[in-house]
């Protein structure tokens, strides 16, 4: 399993539990365990909800990390990210 955070466009992100990564050519993202960040339910679904099915044309961008006991492979492992930092 990986844990998500799924951002839809104009929208709160949206964090959860995947089974897998999806596949190249998957038009949804299922996710588990639909929350927000502060761990709250989603006002707009019903608390029962335990699945939820989003469309990857409706989303920004989508951050995978492993769960406890699983590795990631980073592909520049050794690169330091810096993103405040200014180019001279």
């Amino acid at each position: 399993m990986y844990n998500v955070i799924a951002h839809p466009t104009g929208e709160e992100p949206i964090i959860g539990e995947i089974d897998e990564l999806p596949v190249a050519n998957a038009v949804f993202l299922v996710i588990k365990n639909p929350r927000k960040r502060n761990g709250d339910y989603l006002d707009w679904l019903d608390v029962e909800t335990t699945t939820l099915l989003l469309s990857f044309a409706r989303l920004t961008c989508v951050e995978f990390s492993a769960r406890t006991g699983q590795t990631l492979v980073r592909k520049y492992p050794d690169r330091e990210r810096d993103y405040g930092a200014s180019q001279a």
